[in-house]
């Protein structure tokens, strides 16, 4: 194989990489508003009392 031809295998198999993680970290993102001109950045989290019990017991083992 031609260095010129292993090169581009290389860029192309960078580029392939690059573009699946940026296809995971870009979206979230742009979910939580992060690139809009909203003042408030973020998505709500609501944690009810069922939730909040479950992690509380989360530890605990399944016998008592």
């Amino acid at each position: 194989m031609s260095k010129k031809l292993t090169f581009s295998i290389a860029i192309l198999v960078v580029a392939v990489f690059l573009g699946f993680l940026l296809g995971y970290s870009i979206p979230p993102f742009v979910h939580a508003g992060v690139f809009s001109d909203r003042a408030v950045k973020g998505v709500a989290i609501e944690v009810d009392t069922e939730m909040e019990d479950y992690y509380k017991n989360l530890t605990k083992d399944d016998d008592e």
